[in-house]
């Protein structure tokens, strides 16, 4: 029987939903990368990040034009665009695949009589080769770059859908995947769902990010358009400040729901915030002083934050007490709903200053420290640093994409910096499984852990920190990370009932940090491995998984002392394969020590 079409509510305010084409609905982001790549080294030049807003998401000729001026080839502009036109459309003809969840989505707005518009910076030759896979009869409208006088990232072609549709821009979600796209859609004044291809986009005001079009549903575009601004914390705090001198802040990275102006609501007088959300002024007191802000959107529906600024006195010490985090983002928490929006409340909750990252999935530290106002170090692809403070110079490059090191230099104060390095080490063999689950001895559990590259890993960390670590007393020296093996201050005689009767076990990588100078500092605030166990591995695997303390936060320097030192889990996370509602966006517990800098 055929279904019926389900219609909403006259008075609900989605009237249309605007679709990118490439990469979007269709995979030909990469099959365009790939043209632009072919005809970039037949030019001589190899394409790299310094091209990708040049080539994702814009029209042919303005990536033409991009390559004729890069390369200095005398081959015209024209030219180029015809031959970038050729190539892209032999890839497309052989090569178009719907995009997960895409096929599904556009069934569901045609049951709902919504309105679908195809918005592309393709040229119509393009495009119809692209409908012809979809199904033109699914689109209302189809834009192509060939169609406005302008095309993306002006607002023109979503203008010109919204036109041609008879609807509101405001009351239309446009569907995109690269930053040029969605730059299009807002300053047409649409909302947004990004669904990432190539290059990362952060969340922001009426603009969601999911990681396919298999979450997305017609409840959660009509979301979009109808809700009202929020925050994602009522208040938090940003980097401290000192009298006379000037602070900066931004709240914008912090607001879901429609797009909005931002105001200063209450707060001193020497603090100003811009329509952007940005918070600014030279302190003349010092304090905490607390400045709210207030967004609020065209249909007069508001939202407050405060951001609360530690500001201390001429001559005093800018940071006294530094918070530093270790956390595996678990492949950037995309096993979790809503992961970016939950990672960014457990660090403002957590009022953390430095975070050492794992499995960032490349784009975490980036996207967390833009949303935050920080600053951030990312290399390979699932290392990162993040911080509250000025990063003034960056280390290290992991010896694989998804395992090594990485450090960062932030500076606390004049004069007053300290160095954090990430580090993920290989998560197999892993040693508690060797002992608990197929009880070897000792000795080849030790063997076990040469075998893994987890020993040679650390030492090739260690070699490269090794600078940082000789002048630790100059500047003091912090490792953190996921080392995927337990500690030999945890696996003692004492605590061998907790570990099937093993104990003591000498963990190479451990007493190989130890031997470099390194300090644990969760082992300082807790000496007894009985009482307090410190697991971070792991709060959706429980027992019989065997629960163990395998991410740490070691340090060099005489300028730390730990103040102290725990493991950090939110809620009550549901164990695998339930875990998508998880409050806690991790497989790991975070651990979080607190130094005084002396």
């Amino acid at each position: 029987m055929k279904e019926s079409p389900v219609t909403h509510p006259p008075h609900h305010p989605l009237q249309a939903v605007l679709f990118d084409m490439d990469g979007t609905l269709v995979e030909t982001e990469e099959l365009w990368w790939e043209a632009v790549a072919e005809v970039a080294a037949g030019l001589g030049h190899v394409l790299g990040d310094a091209d990708v807003t040049e080539v994702l998401g814009r029209a042919v000729e303005h990536t033409a034009a991009h390559l004729a001026t890069t390369t200095g080839t005398a081959t015209g502009a024209d030219e180029l665009a015809a031959v970038l036109h050729r190539e892209f459309a032999e890839r497309v003809r052989a090569r178009t695949v719907p995009r997960p969840g895409a096929l599904e989505l556009l069934d569901e707005l045609a049951r709902h009589d919504i309105p679908i518009a195809l918005v592309s910076a393709s040229p119509r030759e393009v495009v119809d080769v692209v409908l012809a896979v979809l199904g033109p009869e699914r689109f209302a409208v189809s834009l192509t770059a060939d169609d406005t006088p302008r095309t993306k990232p002006a607002p023109d072609p979503y203008l010109a859908a919204a036109r041609a549709l008879g609807v509101d821009p405001g009351a239309c979600v446009a569907v995109e995947d690269t930053p040029t796209g969605v730059a299009s859609a807002e300053a047409a004044g649409c909302r947004v769902l990004a669904v990432p291809s190539l290059a990362p986009i952060a969340p922001g005001a009426g603009r969601a990010v999911l990681g396919s079009l298999e979450r997305a549903d017609v409840s959660l575009l009509r979301a979009l358009v109808a809700q009202p601004p929020s925050f994602l914390v009522p208040a938090f705090t940003s980097r401290r400040t000192r009298v006379g001198e000037p602070m900066r802040a931004t709240v914008a990275g912090l607001l879901r729901g429609a797009p909005v102006t931002y105001a200063k609501a209450a707060g001193p007088g020497w603090a100003r915030v811009s329509a952007d959300g940005t918070v600014t002024g030279t302190p003349d007191v010092p304090g905490d002083a607390e400045v709210a802000v207030t967004a609020t959107d065209a249909e007069g529906r508001s939202a407050t934050v405060t951001v609360r600024v530690p500001v201390v006195a001429a001559g005093e010490p800018m940071v006294r007490h530094l918070r530093v985090m270790s956390w595996n983002l678990w492949l950037g928490g995309t096993r979790v709903d809503d992961h970016r929006d939950k990672q960014l409340r457990v660090l403002l909750d957590a009022d953390v200053d430095v975070v050492g990252l794992q499995e960032t999935r490349t784009h975490s530290a980036k996207e967390l420290a833009e949303a935050l106002g920080w600053e951030h170090h990312q290399a390979g692809d699932n290392l990162g640093v993040i911080s509250r403070y000025p990063i003034v110079s960056r280390h290290g490059l992991p010896a694989s994409p998804f395992y090594g090191g990485l450090g960062a230099t932030v500076r606390l104060d004049e004069g007053c910096d300290v160095t954090l390095w990430s580090a993920h080490l290989n998560h197999t063999p892993y040693g508690p499984y060797d002992a608990l689950h197929d009880r070897q001895p000792v000795e080849v559990l030790v063997e076990h852990e040469a075998a893994s590259g987890r020993l040679d890993q650390i030492r090739d960390i260690l070699h490269d920190m090794a600078g940082d670590l000789a002048a630790r007393d100059t500047v003091p020296v912090v490792l953190v990370g996921d080392f995927n093996v337990p500690s030999h201050l945890d696996w003692t005689a004492e605590a061998a009932p907790l570990r099937g009767g093993y104990g003591p076990v000498p963990w190479p990588v451990t007493l190989a940090a130890e031997a470099a100078g390194l300090r644990d500092s969760y082992r300082e605030a807790h000496p007894d491995p009985v009482r307090d166990p410190g697991t971070t591995w792991s709060p959706v695997n429980p027992e019989p998984e065997p629960q163990d303390r395998i991410d740490y936060v070691l340090y060099a320097g005489s300028g730390l002392r730990v103040l102290d030192s725990t493991t950090l889990v939110t809620g009550e996370p549901r164990p695998e394969p339930h875990v998508a509602g998880n409050a806690w966006p991790s497989d790991h517990a975070a651990v979080v020590t607190t130094f005084a800098l002396r």
